[in-house]
């Protein structure tokens, strides 16, 4: 499944539908970039899952229980249990047009969000106290990864880059729309919106075209 902006807003609808209000009873490491929860929510148990794979990175609800998968949890997955076993789903929020799930969780170590990213190749999962520091992460990333967002225990959370120069669908007039596509000639109209229009992906740009 493509995990684009558009794709994830309406994953936020569905997860904040289910679990908003609800209690995590359990949680497992299925794999070594993947986790689940138990989530007793509506009178009922959802499972969620997280997955930062570098290939397959996802976030969704499963049918059927979780279960572990790996024999010793990594030390996220140590954390989870402590910070996320017994926490309330407050709620579930997109920052605007960003590839990224924030999960604000209130439980026995206090408010804290557990944050999704679920990009190829740059995929990670981040337990992060309401301070805004870094308990831990999925994938560790230092500065000679990366300079501009490091990823790792006791540092601020970064969150991706703005994309500039890109133009919000909500604000896009059907004369902006016609004057963006006039403006670029030779190029084939769903590699422009792809390239001009926030959280636009060729795949939701194929769609739409």
């Amino acid at each position: 499944m493509n995990f684009d902006a558009v794709t994830i807003m309406a994953v936020v609808d569905e997860l904040n539908a289910e679990l908003s209000g609800g209690r995590i009873q359990d949680s497992v490491q299925i794999d070594e970039d993947t986790f689940g929860f138990e989530v007793y929510a509506g009178h009922q148990r959802h499972y969620l899952l997280l997955s930062a794979d570098q290939q397959y990175a996802r976030v969704h609800l499963a049918g059927d229980k979780l279960r572990r998968g790996v024999q010793k949890p990594s030390p996220l997955g140590l954390l989870l249990r402590r910070y996320a076993e017994g926490a309330r789903v407050d709620r579930v929020r997109q920052p605007p047009w960003e590839r990224v799930v924030v999960f604000d969780l209130d439980g026995p170590e206090g408010v804290f969000q557990l944050v999704v990213e679920p990009m190829e190749r740059r995929a990670n999962i981040l337990l992060v106290r309401d301070d805004g520091t870094i308990v831990d992460c999925a994938r560790r990333v230092g500065s000679g990864e990366n300079r501009v967002r490091v990823s790792l225990p006791g540092q601020p959370y970064t969150p991706p880059p703005p994309q500039k120069l890109k133009r919000d669908p909500f604000t896009l007039t059907q004369t902006l729309l016609g004057d963006l596509l006039d403006n670029t000639p030779g190029e084939r109209a769903r590699e422009v919106l792809t390239k001009h229009v926030l959280g636009f992906s060729p795949q939701i740009a194929k769609e739409i075209v």
